[in-house]
């Protein structure tokens, strides 16, 4: 009788908090989500196109999603949706699930704001031909397909955890980073990781490597709402092989001021996320 009581009593609490979830969704605006989104990305010269709109579940959806700055177009989707779990609710975590179509790739997150566990996130089979960022940011063509996994957990110092990265058959051209290009390549091997440690982030030798060339990128990571104009902190390693210097002389003539070694170029990256740059 009393394994009954209380079980009678967990669920009409969790059907009280459930209405209470579902009708203070369905009163609040879309457009006042809306205008703290567009304020929060305005502080970093981001735009986010078209308006939000609810779901059937509680929850905010994009449809042909675009983000831009006065740059142009950064990144696009199909269909970004985020939504909130009620069941985490009932143990008191606030948990949102978030998921976005990019052409035929796709990018799920689970993000909480309390509890230990923090993110999840997985990314597959994204190409860089569908992120509009590498053209509008860089002036360049790529083309890969992105793969990623990771977790961070959270402490009383911050999140802690990372971020696995790989990218198959990448390549890139036409890529100018301030006044200095950077080689074109192809069919490279690509993987590397973010590491978080107490709410800092740092990337930890991403490695590039294919026929003729080899390079390693490196380097502090900025974080937080502000992220994407914050300054970078980035070290880019490039070996050419002597036949592959050659066919791309004039890249590597203006890289010159930065050949620590015969064959050996350290390339400081600066700049933020929106603009990199090599000074």
């Amino acid at each position: 009788m009393k394994a009954a009581k209380v079980a009678r009593g967990f669920a009409l609490l969790a059907a009280v908090l459930a209405l209470f979830v579902m009708f203070s969704y369905m009163l609040f605006p879309a457009s006042r989500i809306d205008a703290v989104i567009a304020q929060v990305l305005l502080r970093q010269g981001l735009t986010l196109a078209p308006a939000v709109h609810k779901t059937l579940l509680p929850g905010l959806a994009w449809d042909n999603m675009l983000l831009s700055s006065e740059q142009g177009p950064l990144l696009s989707c199909d269909r970004l949706q985020v939504r909130a779990l009620l069941l985490p609710l009932f143990v008191g975590r606030v948990v949102f699930s978030g998921g976005a179509t990019i052409g035929k790739g796709s990018l799920d997150i689970r993000y909480a704001l309390n509890g230990k566990d923090a993110l999840n996130l997985a990314a597959d089979g994204i190409s860089l031909s569908d992120i509009p960022f590498f053209k509008s940011a860089l002036g360049a063509k790529a083309a890969g397909s992105f793969w990623s996994r990771g977790t961070l957990k959270r402490s009383a110092k911050g999140l802690s955890g990372d971020l696995k990265l790989e990218i198959k058959q990448l390549e890139f051209s036409g890529v100018k980073l301030g006044a200095f290009p950077l080689p074109d390549v192809a069919n490279l091997k690509s993987q590397g990781m973010i590491r978080a440690l107490d709410g800092k982030a740092r990337l930890e030798s991403f490695t590039l490597e294919g026929d003729g060339i080899y390079m390693r990128l490196s380097g502090d990571l900025p974080t937080g709402a502000n992220a994407a104009v914050l300054p970078l902190n980035l070290s880019l390693e490039i070996m050419p092989k002597p036949e592959f210097l050659e066919k791309q002389k004039l890249v590597f003539m203006l890289l010159a001021k930065f050949m620590t070694s015969p064959g050996v170029y350290a390339v400081p990256i600066r700049g933020n996320l929106l603009k990199p740059e090599i000074l």
